[in-house]
């Protein structure tokens, strides 16, 4: 059986898909906050449980009887110490896992992980792969880049201003950026490949885009200009804010875009302690970025 944590999300509703089309009949539970706004996913084998990360024991027993489990982190978008309540997690799930005695964990973390410092909000996940040191005689976390859906909420800026603020900087550097869609397959594939000891799989996209990339394709796509420009850190953390993000969260958020713009985060395949596998997924950012415009229209 495999057990999954965020299979509501962008990442595990793909990864659940993928576990359906590619892994038969095996059973699958997902665990969620909320059991009622998973209720569509049961069935055909896929059980619903109700769990929460800051529920060590609930977590435990729905960890329970899992031949591989795949977990994550949300750091809490309006929590006023991000840092200590998303350790108040990790720990939390790290704990379950051991007192599950689960044989094969798959995490989510990210590009920059490997930096326990200076990558701002990304030092959450550096602290939940702390955590988990250790839980299963089998770990893999996966680092992704940068997601291709995260300019989902500048696509109304886009369709009536033609404009595509970024905070990344210059705008037409290319950096790792890679589909949730991908993600989430790459987590159902690690998910049947349990590997003694601790791994590490990076994942970016077919190739590097930049902002200007994404204004670019934005345009084909809207049939009209769109212009990529620049988001100063102000302007972005005052934007998050306007959204419900609690400061302490924005903040974090424009710690890492100054992060990768200085070029302290990336992947270092094969170096060490930060290292790791390479992999590349297939969805290119046209294709991403059709799909959230084909899904603000529906």
């Amino acid at each position: 059986m495999i057990v999954m944590m965020g299979a509501t999300g962008q990442v595990g509703s793909a990864a659940l898909e993928a576990l359906k089309q590619h892994g038969g009949p095996a059973p699958v539970r997902v665990i969620a906050r909320n059991p009622e706004r998973a209720k569509h996913l049961a069935g055909n084998g896929v059980e619903i449980v109700r769990g929460d990360a800051g529920d060590t024991a609930g977590l435990a027993a729905a960890f329970a009887g899992a031949d591989a489990a795949f977990v994550l982190l949300v750091p809490p978008m309006q929590a006023g110490n991000v840092l200590g309540e998303s350790r108040v997690m990790a720990r939390s799930i790290a704990q379950a896992l051991r007192d599950a005695h689960v044989p094969h964990v798959v995490a989510l973390s990210s590009a920059g992980a490997d930096l326990a410092d200076g990558n701002g909000i990304v030092r959450t996940l550096h602290d939940f792969e702390q955590a988990l040191a250790g839980v299963a005689p089998s770990l893999t976390f996966l680092r992704p880049g940068d997601f291709m859906e995260n300019w989902a909420s500048l696509l109304p800026a886009a369709r009536e201003a033609g404009v595509l603020p970024s905070a990344k900087m210059p705008l037409d550097a290319a950096s790792e950026t890679v589909s949730a869609l991908d993600v989430g397959r790459t987590v159902a594939a690690l998910l049947r490949e349990p590997r003694p000891g601790r791994r590490i799989v990076n994942l970016a996209g077919p190739r590097d885009y930049s902002p200007a990339d994404a204004a670019a394709a934005l345009a084909l796509l809207l049939g009209k200009p769109v212009m990529a420009v620049p988001s100063s850190r102000a302007e972005t953390i005052a934007s998050l804010e306007a959204v419900g993000a609690s400061a302490d969260y924005a903040a974090k958020l424009a710690d890492l875009s100054d992060a990768v713009n200085a070029g302290r985060v990336g992947f270092r395949p094969d170096e060490g302690e930060g290292g790791g596998e390479m992999r590349r997924g297939t969805v290119t950012l046209q294709e991403a970025l059709q799909r959230l415009a084909q899904g603000e229209r529906s």
